[in-house]
């Protein structure tokens, strides 16, 4: 599919034409200068508030004292001849004085912020700093979301803009002695006196922060959003999660598109993907050499992270390699997984006493499986009620990592609540939990690589010499461990590690023979970006900030 393709329809993933009108057919754009051509915030009439008489050209009058004609003797007609040419010489020197003269903040980047409106259901426009034709007010600037950018070419909603304010060690160790409740407003306050002064600098004066939340939505016990609340709905392109409900959905970010370009010349196009577009289980790759043919090499991209930072291609990749493609697919539900024939929930029906005072090796066999071919089996039985719950591993909803019933629960409810429906076990599962000393106790005993086998996964030494040469990183996974050493209960892809490029366990190395850095090894961990917004006057700064990632 062509990204020019004309109709609602047909556009690539896409929009409203005013969100992506890619078809050459440009609209009036009150705010963008006459010779920009993007399909940006095309609905909003920006004004001065300012009339000036059609016909009354500003000017500068020069008051001098009235002289008659009596009073002009030849000695004053020379010297006023004499002042008329001085007259003429100041104002040339002024005139190419103000011609080279550059405006107060002229080395400020032309995109250090994006406004974006909704002009439509699902319908965006949205234009660079530079491209603006005119001043917005303070009423307009707040009635946009505004994006700011930081040093890696990432795009923030005011919320989260707000939030990545730094505050300086030496003031934190000042406010360490006092009650939590000081300290939060102490920070507050602080950041509040930063977000002003970069405003002042960038010349917005729409300030507001929008960090209110919609107070009728209840949190779940976990304090986090309850799977009915946590999503917006489109239109057209069905429904987007979301980490938090705002009052100010449109300025906080919770809805803006998925995709949004800026070309070379900072124009602006936004892009929803959909079930069944042109880009259907095709790589981000394919979709980014289609946008950077059409607009040219410099092109970004920002993809839209579930807290509402639109997040650069570039930087997505430079800290996981294959997390844009991973994003680009999740806006559509597709999957990833480096194997699609991991069972979706196992029972450990390993660790029993094997007949010589030790217990057998793990043996997780898929629950489908189970309750398929010996529903009446003892094992079956007892899964249904809700019995051996922490023999139970279920796969997270990007496949490549097995969790408890409890920890799914906890991270990710609705996958949960899917996943236990569709193979016949109790959500109760996801409400059951040991203390702490046994559960680790628990976690030590498990195997440290387990390899799939048809519908089980198997302790790793249970295979043979012959079936262990068929076998690849994607047919393996280990026992993940946390930074203290501990064992987490969970299980991670061997391919997973190695696309993230983590540090294998130790234990789980020495059983593969490999050395734990294999993966981790080359990655180098890209310098820290220039916060979005930033103290100007840098009285607090500790050092001054590189430019990170991709030279943005």
């Amino acid at each position: 599919m062509s990204i020019g393709a004309r109709s609602q329809e047909t556009i690539l993933l896409v929009r409203r034409s005013e969100t992506m009108d890619l078809s050459g057919n440009e609209k009036s754009r009150p705010w963008k200068k006459a010779n920009v051509s993007s399909s940006t915030i095309s609905d909003i009439q920006m004004t001065n508030g300012e009339n000036l008489e059609s016909g009354s050209p500003t000017r500068t009058e020069v008051l001098s004292p009235r002289l008659d004609d009596g009073s002009v003797d030849s000695s004053s007609s020379l010297y006023s001849g004499s002042e008329h040419g001085n007259q003429a010489e100041i104002q040339k020197e002024l005139s190419a004085l103000f011609s080279n003269m550059s405006l107060p903040g002229n080395d400020r980047r032309p995109d250090e912020y994006i406004l974006v409106r909704q002009t439509g259901q699902d319908a965006f426009t949205g234009i660079a700093k530079g491209n603006l034709d005119h001043m917005p007010t303070k009423a307009e600037f707040n009635a946009c979301c505004r994006l700011y950018r930081d040093g890696a070419g990432n795009y923030y909603p005011p919320p989260l803009a707000f939030d990545k304010i730094s505050v300086p060690a030496q003031l934190e160790e000042t406010w360490g002695m006092m009650e939590a409740k000081e300290r939060n407003k102490l920070r507050f306050q602080y950041k509040l006196d930063v977000w002003n002064h970069a405003h002042a600098d960038m010349g917005i004066t729409g300030t507001e922060i929008f960090y209110q939340t919609d107070k009728n939505i209840k949190l779940d016990r976990n304090y986090k959003l309850r799977p009915e609340d946590r999503y917006v709905q489109t239109e057209r392109y069905g429904r987007r999660e979301i980490q938090k409900r705002y009052q100010h959905e449109l300025q906080a970010g919770s809805l803006l598109p998925d995709i949004m370009i800026k070309t070379p010349k900072n124009d602006i196009h936004f892009v929803y993907r959909f079930a069944g577009d042109n880009y259907a289980n095709k790589q981000f790759s394919e979709f980014e050499h289609t946008v950077k043919r059409r607009y040219g090499g410099e092109t970004e991209i920002k993809l839209k992270s579930k807290s509402g930072i639109m997040h650069d291609s570039k930087y997505l990749e430079s800290w996981e390699r294959g997390s844009a493609d991973i994003r680009f697919a999740e806006f559509v539900g597709e999957n990833r997984a480096h194997n699609r024939q991991f069972p979706t929930a196992t029972v450990n029906m390993g660790q029993q006493p094997d007949g010589q005072g030790g217990l057998t090796r793990d043996r997780h066999v898929s629950v489908e499986f189970l309750m398929q071919s010996a529903p009446n089996s003892p094992w079956a039985q007892a899964l249904k009620k809700g019995e051996l719950w922490d023999r139970v591993q279920l796969l997270a909803r990007d496949g490549n990592r097995y969790l408890s019933p409890h920890r799914l629960e906890y991270s990710d409810p609705e996958h949960f609540t899917e996943l236990m429906n569709r193979v016949g076990l109790p959500a109760s599962m996801g409400r059951q939990s040991h203390a702490a000393s046994i559960k680790f106790e628990k976690f030590d005993a498990q195997a440290a690589v387990i390899v799939i086998n048809g519908p089980e996964l198997r302790d790793i030494h249970d295979l043979s010499p012959e079936n262990l040469q068929n076998v690849s990183t994607k047919d393996v996974i280990v026992a993940d461990r946390n930074e203290n050493g501990q064992r987490t209960g969970t299980y991670t892809s061997v391919a997973e590690y190695e696309r993230l490029q983590l540090r294998l366990p130790a234990d789980a190395a020495g059983v593969l023979g490999e050395a734990a850095d294999k993966y981790s090894r080359d990655f180098v961990r890209p310098e820290p970006a220039s916060r979005p917004i930033s103290d100007s006057r840098r009285i607090y700064e500790s050092r001054p900030r590189s430019q990170s990632v991709n030279s943005f």
